[in-house]
């Protein structure tokens, strides 16, 4: 390929650059405290300079408190012209054509670097980073000012003898903040609409071809460069890129220069989208834009990748790294020849990189000599034969519950069997490492494997399990982790069927959706696009409420349950939608039958559909941040709490064996109504419907990404989708497809560009959810036209691990057994309270809050072992300790102070009612030794918004109108937990709706 090598004529000047290689700008932080040029400076670009077509030097400011960075080159006064004149001359007799980028950082400008001076910006939005300042939003003098900046910037760099410059647009700095809707809140001429919001760039285009036609230039190079998208919420997206670039090529330039990682990315906004971003462009580009050359950046090492860049669709290649440690990388790159990619650490005088540069640049440097024999050394453990005393060895690893038993067979040569034990480990979560690992081994006899996504430390407990196995049988676990390994062949086939029903997404909503249609007829495939099937439901403690009075009625009430109850009753029904009404009307005659029933001496337990949907409609009441207030959509929990029973009896006809002993509650579930399996934890339910549905013909079909909708004629008839290694599916539906993906609480971008409930969902929070929960099912959804409703309201886990998210965890008892501390050791809310109001009471109290129990309320705790415990408390997990007085010291609060809350909890106990914080239902007292105390932290739980939906499942569109074979069902739905979820209701949500939902595709 010559392409590369051939000349090209620009945009508008119509300067002829001698090649299509160009030096990518880099900031190298040396020049003088004033921005001044300093020889090091000028020795490092002459040094690069000669073949390559243009050499772009760095961002250079335009006004003296414009600057990003430590060592910032500036153009900012007619006493930078001599050394800028220097530097492009020393450039120029090479060979190359000198550009100088300009630039101001805006609100990126620190003050560190900028005398103390709070930054400027189009508004007074803060960057999305730690320790960003709010910035001064600028005058209409002021902007007009720095538009004259940038005009005076060109003329200087004229007068210094440069060819052209490059205007950065790109990288978050004041150009890109006014055309951003992030940081460019303005209403004026400046901001606003996206029309208003390329004035600023477009100006400052306009102003510079004025100052280059004032010199009678006619090849005088101008270039844009942009950052195609943020990821900020309101932000650019690539769309919004494309509409301004339009713009600037009607005004007229000579170039476009991409600033990104990488030639071949893709969007970072949607990265489930993986068409790369210059297709996008050329599928885009206006007539204005056809006409500019565009030049590509980012992950450009050899001649190949240049090529290969040229050959997608780019005109000219911007070379950055290559530079750094190739000086004549076009030189090399030209001829053929192959191209360092990384700096020896004795070359920095070489390689004439100034200090301040060779410092950030570590990650490029290496000790090529240690390489050397790093690399020798794995050659060597690739040629050892390896040899083992034959036998069976048992070794271990360590996974999420300690250690993990592994089996090996080997004979004199070969591993034979491995088998994992994987009974103490997490029930479920990890079952795609115990089945694929031990595989990937014996195929490959090598040690040299990929952790599986998802379940990561279970992966390398396995290979952990198995290396010790291998040195137990006298042989050389080092080597067989050196061992090469076949390549992954990556399959270009693309497989075409029809079926009835694809249901989407492998949790219990989707299975539950699948069974159906399967007890319907209908012929099933299900796609999950993790290793493997369960998705949350796995990860959830097993608690399915729904109200079955004869059931319950067996069981006493215990203390504060009636004082709940009354309070209840004595709601106004000022405070009740209308719709709801009727319902509680009922549930009011209900109570007041209960209450007699009470004076007479009875003692039960109370339940009712009533109680249920007053209490989910209640639970999920709330208001946003803007005032807008929520509740759940009646036909919607009405559907729920009236059919939830029926669920109850479905999947104990599946062959889910409920105990009958005990009747549970949840976390924030404020009734004792949960159904629980007696094998603890959502586990249960997976396996069953899982086998059933394998029983009954329905495919599962995992490591496969849905990605879009098949619409015709406004019908959803199939979905496309992508297998992990690369095989295509297009999968053509006669009766329709259910979209079960579940929520986005694994997507922390997602959460803060929706959340308008919480005051902040921070970049570091921890969640509860599977990794798989990044809420592309609702934006498939949206792309075949579905509305959404209540994304906003995000619900936290109050009893999250502070460190892992995770839920199951500690000591986690029933509510009425709950005692939370603060770092005071002071009781601080009402235990039994929603989830939001428990989250919001942590943050209160600092964030972190202890769980304190004693030996009997130990006792209660579910969803774990006694080994399990044990290990927790070893490892810090749970505090020990054999008094009140050595738990406080232990967890750093008063002794006192947590004595004096622990008798007076148990007071209250005795008392049967809580003065304090009026707890909702009081259970065991804290009094048998020894004691404990589990952390406890907010994380996200689950995401309440989603797909709208009716009540047979159907999505509906904007329009409210069903979009014809499209249905929905588990958290990717919204409207019936409005802002708030109940403990215990998702899992009842997940298999009604999921019932729905298959029953309606059936049809």
């Amino acid at each position: 390929m010559t392409k590369l090598i051939e000349e090209i004529k620009l945009g508008l000047s119509h300067a002829t650059l001698k090649n299509r290689i160009v030096m990518a700008p880099m900031t190298i932080q040396s020049a003088f405290f004033d921005g001044g040029v300093t020889q090091e400076m000028v020795d490092y670009y002459a040094s690069r300079s000669g073949d390559a077509g243009a050499i772009i030097v760095e961002s250079a400011f335009v006004e003296n408190y414009g600057r990003a960075f430590p060592g910032a080159l500036g153009v900012n006064s007619d006493s930078k012209i001599a050394g800028l004149k220097k530097l492009a001359t020393a450039i120029k007799a090479k060979g190359s054509k000198a550009i100088l980028q300009i630039y101001h950082a805006g609100r990126m400008a620190n003050g560190e670097y900028n005398g103390g001076h709070q930054p400027i910006s189009a508004s007074p939005v803060a960057a999305l980073r730690d320790s960003a300042e709010t910035p001064i939003e600028m005058t209409q003098e002021q902007i007009e000012g720095m538009i004259e900046s940038f005009g005076h910037a060109v003329n200087r760099a004229i007068l210094a003898g440069f060819e052209g410059v490059e205007i950065h647009g790109a990288n978050t700095y004041l150009i890109q903040q006014f055309f951003s809707p992030h940081s460019n809140r303005r209403t004026d001429k400046w901001g606003g609409n996206i029309e208003k919001r390329t004035a600023f760039p477009v100006a400052i285009l306009e102003e510079v071809k004025r100052v280059v036609a004032s010199h009678q230039l006619t090849d005088f190079i101008i270039g844009y460069r942009f950052s195609p998208e943020e990821i900020e919420e309101p932000g650019i997206r690539f769309e919004d890129s494309m509409f301004l670039l339009d713009k600037l090529a009607t005004c007229g330039l000579d170039y476009f220069h991409f600033s990104m990682g990488n030639y071949t990315r893709n969007s970072i906004v949607n990265p489930e989208d993986k068409e790369p971003l210059i297709n996008k462009y050329h599928t885009l580009k206006s007539e204005s834009v056809a006409k500019v050359p565009v030049i590509g950046v980012g992950g450009i090492a050899q001649r190949s990748d240049a090529d290969n860049a040229i050959e997608q669709g780019y005109d000219l290649v911007s070379i950055g790294k290559g530079f750094l440690v190739e000086p004549t990388w076009a030189t090399k790159a030209i001829n053929g020849e192959l191209c360092a990619e990384f700096a020896d650490i004795a070359q920095q005088e070489e390689l004439m990189i100034p200090t301040p540069l060779w410092e950030i640049m570590d990650y490029m440097i290496v000790d090529s000599a240690a390489e050397a024999l790093k690399h020798q050394r794995i050659k060597e453990l690739q040629n050892i034969d390896i040899k083992f005393e034959p036998g069976e060895y048992t070794a271990y690893g360590y996974g999420h519950n300690g250690k993990l038993p592994v089996t090996v067979t080997l004979s004199e040569d070969k591993i034979l069997e491995v088998l994992v034990d994987s009974s103490k480990e997490s029930d479920g979560i990890a079952n795609p490492a115990f089945e694929r690992i031990p595989q990937q081994i014996l195929d490959g006899q090598t040690l040299n494997i990929d952790v599986i996504s998802g379940a990561t430390v279970s992966s390398q407990a396995v290979i952990d399990g198995v290396s010790n196995a291998v040195d137990l049988a006298g042989g050389n676990s080092e080597a067989l982790r050196c061992k090469a390994r076949d390549a992954v062949e990556w399959s270009t086939e693309t497989i075409q069927e029809t079926v009835d029903v694809v249901v989407v997404g492998g949790g219990g909503a989707g299975l539950s959706a699948a069974l159906t249609a399967l007890d319907s007829g209908k012929s099933v495939v299900v796609l999950e696009k993790f290793p493997a099937i369960g998705g949350n439901t796995v990860r959830t403690g097993g608690w399915v409420n729904a109200a079955e009075p004869k059931w319950q009625k067996d069981f006493p009430a215990i203390a504060g349950e009636a004082d709940y109850l009354k309070g209840i009753a004595d709601t106004p029904e000022s405070d009740i939608a209308q719709e709801y009404l009727s319902d509680f009307r009922a549930l009011k005659d209900q109570l007041a039958n209960y209450f007699l029933d009470i004076e007479s001496g009875k003692n039960y337990l109370f339940d009712s559909m009533e109680l249920h949907l007053i209490q989910t409609y209640l639970g999920g009441k709330r208001t946003n941040l803007d005032g807008a207030s929520i509740h759940g959509q009646y036909d919607l929990v009405h559907t729920l709490t009236s059919r939830a029973m029926e669920s109850i009896d479905w999947l104990t006809e599946k062959g889910i064996d409920f105990n009958r002993d005990m009747v549970d509650i949840a976390v924030g579930a404020l009734w004792r109504r949960a159904h629980k399996p007696t094998r603890p934890k959502g586990v249960e339910f997976v396996e069953k419907l899982q086998k059933h549905i394998i029983a009954q013909g329905g495919r599962i079909i995992t490591d496969t990404r849905a990605e879009d909708l098949i619409v015709e004629d406004s019908k959803v008839v199939g979905i496309k989708a992508t297998h992990s290694n690369g095989t295509k599916y297009k999968l053509n539906t006669n009766n329709g497809v259910v979209l079960a993906s579940g929520g986005f609480g694994a997507n922390t971008k997602m959460l803060q560009k929706y959340n308008n409930y919480w005051n902040e969902i921070a970049d570091d929070i921890k969640t509860t959810n599977s990794p798989a929960l990044i809420g592309d099912g609702i934006e498939i959804g949206e792309k075949a036209g579905a509305d959404v409703v209540g994304m906003e309201y995000i619900q936290l886990m109050p009893i999250g691990d502070p460190k892992s998210g995770a839920l199951l965890t500690g000591l986690i008892v029933p509510p009425e057994n709950f005692v939370f501390v603060n770092k005071q050791g002071k009781r601080f809310v009402d235990e039994c309270e929603s989830r939001d109001v428990l989250s919001n009471s942590f943050f209160d109290n600092g964030g972190v809050i202890y769980m304190i129990a004693d030996e009997e309320i130990r006792k209660t705790a579910a969803n774990t072992t006694y080994e399990t415990i044990e290990r927790e408390i070893e490892e810090g997990i749970i505090i020990k300790a054999d008094s009140i007085e050595e738990l406080a010291e232990k967890i750093d609060v008063s002794p006192a102070e947590l004595s004096e809350t622990i008798r007076r909890y148990n007071s209250y106990v005795d008392e049967g009612r809580d003065p304090e914080f009026h707890k909702g239902a009081l259970g065991l007292k804290v009094e048998k030794a020894p004691f404990y105390a589990t952390p406890r932290k907010p994380s996200v739980h689950h995401t309440m918004g989603g797909l709208k939906i009716d009540t047979k499942a159907c999505v509906l569109d904007k329009n409210g109108l069903p979009i014809l074979g499209l249905y929905a069902a588990g958290e990717i739905t919204g409207g019936i937990h409005a802002g708030n979820r109940l403990g215990g209701n998702a899992l009842i949500d997940i298999f009604t709706y999921g019932r729905i939902a298959g029953d309606s595709v059936s049809e």
